[in-house]
């Protein structure tokens, strides 16, 4: 079985809301056939990349969000953006939301304003009333199954709008990384444990009910993965705005955040051409993702790369991201190995110049 098309267009740096909004548009038609599978009245939800109130590019650009919210509006969809921060903006147990609001996120970070009444946070769903719990026969990283947002049951389909870049314990953090949102802070808790790094996120949550038990299973990226399969009959599109990246630390604007500041600030690099791109297949889209951000790492000026490889030294996913062949990847290793998808059956390029295609096309290999 092969791979849907990865549609990719080219665009200039720093481009106007206008352009890019086009640019969006194009790759969302052709990716998805120009929705032939929506229906009046059809609820789409929008999961946007919203880890924290950092702007773009530590979140997701807005124009992902309010280029196809209109399109999706105008073909008679009802459309819902949903996410739940970070367990270190966002902390919520059986007790209820213990401190941060998603909504506050979502309007910190320029993506809308506090009267969009469109955008749902997770946690305001209720904790036994707003998730439910998953298992099946492709989650067996996750012996005791995981928790996911209502709103999986509620959508009629679901789109996928990640940032490009990377993460301190994973390496990278794309289209399967972005799904974490969709579940409940139990679960992040089980796939935390099993990552490095993890003393931030259990430092985070000492206010909480939530436990942090390593189950020594070294399931770290399969769990990251598995989490897809509970949206996969859903899954439309995963689509990426990359005018710029992260390319150290992430995903938050630093590594360590104190108040509005922090320490290990994430270098964030222009992208030329900056980059839509787009696929049917989250496992395509993956790949091409990780081909870019391979390539556009490699152009991190000494300093900010010497400064990430003294702090995560320790860190395999990091130190080695560069090295991994895009089709030997945790990420898309797993993918293929439980059905989500294959590598790109085509790569249709836009306004992108030979000379980079070329580049790109090698990180495949």
């Amino acid at each position: 079985m092969q791979g849907k098309p990865v549609y990719v267009n080219g665009i200039e740096p720093d481009p106007s809301d206008n352009l890019l909004s086009s640019c969006i548009e194009d790759v969302f038609l052709n990716s998805t056939d120009d929705l032939k599978w929506l229906k009046s009245g059809d609820i789409v939800l929008l999961k946007p990349a919203l880890n924290s109130g950092n702007p773009y590019p530590s979140t997701t650009h807005r124009l992902s969000i309010q280029t196809l919210a209109k399109i999706l509006t105008e073909n008679g969809a009802k459309v819902v953006i949903g996410d739940q921060s970070g367990i270190r903006n966002v902390l919520h147990d059986s007790t209820g939301v213990i401190y941060g609001n998603s909504r506050d996120n979502y309007v910190n970070a320029g993506m809308s304003t506090s009267c969009d009444r469109r955008f749902i946070g997770f946690e305001e769903e209720g904790w036994d009333e707003g998730f439910f719990h998953y298992s099946s026969d492709k989650t067996s990283s996750w012996p005791n199954g995981f928790y996911v947002t209502n709103w999986i049951h509620k959508a009629d389909h679901i789109i996928n709008l990640p940032r490009l870049s990377t993460h301190v314990q994973a390496g990278a953090t794309l289209g399967f990384k972005n799904m974490i949102g969709i579940i409940r802070d139990d679960s992040r808790m089980d796939y935390h444990a099993n990552g490095p790094f993890n003393f931030p996120i259990k430092f985070s949550a000492r206010r909480s009910k939530l436990k942090s038990i390593d189950d020594k299973s070294d399931t770290f990226f399969e769990k990251i993965v598995e989490i897809s399969d509970s949206i996969r009959k859903k899954l439309r599109l995963t689509l990426f705005v990359a005018t710029k990246a992260q390319t150290t630390f992430g995903p938050n604007k630093y590594a360590l955040e104190i108040g509005k500041s922090g320490i290990a600030k994430a270098h964030i690099m222009d992208l030329n051409p900056g980059m839509v791109f787009g696929s049917a297949d989250p496992v395509a889209a993956e790949a091409f993702a990780l081909a870019l951000l391979k390539d556009v790492v490699k152009s991190v000026p000494f300093f900010p790369k010497l400064f990430q490889r003294l702090i995560l030294f320790s860190n395999r996913n990091v130190t080695e991201f560069g090295e991994i062949p895009v089709k030997n990847h945790f990420y898309i290793q797993h993918a293929m190995k439980i059905g989500l998808g294959e590598m790109p059956s085509q790569i249709i390029y836009d306004n992108v110049p030979m000379a980079v295609q070329d580049r790109l096309n090698k990180n495949f290999k």
